[in-house]
């Protein structure tokens, strides 16, 4: 029996279960694992691309251990990583443009409310 005109639902029913006491903790490890698992498939298909460049006497491992990238090419690279960070910190760094928004004030009362719930 082949698999074919099977589909699969992308997300379980019922409520997402909770394994640290801090919700924001498990969606965090969440993406972390989402992030690992997209790495590890390209992992997978960058060395299916080294072993059949090699086989096909394209290149070899040392080829590419040994490869030197022109500047343009470290330029290109410097600004896509610049690009990824930026977007893997983005909530990250909103939040803390938010901060920077506020009123000194409006944090001195937040700190004496919770100071005076603490006494």
């Amino acid at each position: 029996m082949s698999g074919e005109g099977v589909t699969l639902k992308r997300r379980a029913k019922g409520k997402r279960p909770f394994y640290f006491s801090d919700p924001d903790v498990d969606r965090l490890l969440s993406m972390i694992m989402a992030l690992a698992g997209e790495l590890s498939v390209t992992r997978d298909r960058l060395d299916t691309l080294e072993r059949v460049a090699q086989e096909k006497g394209l290149f070899s491992q040392v080829d590419i251990e040994t490869f030197a990238l022109d500047e343009e090419a470290l330029s290109d690279r410097s600004a896509r990583h610049q690009t990824l960070f930026k977007e893997v910190t983005r909530i990250i760094s909103a939040e803390l443009e938010g901060l920077d928004d506020t009123d000194a004030s409006d944090y001195s009362a937040v700190v004496a409310q919770v100071e005076n719930d603490d006494a």
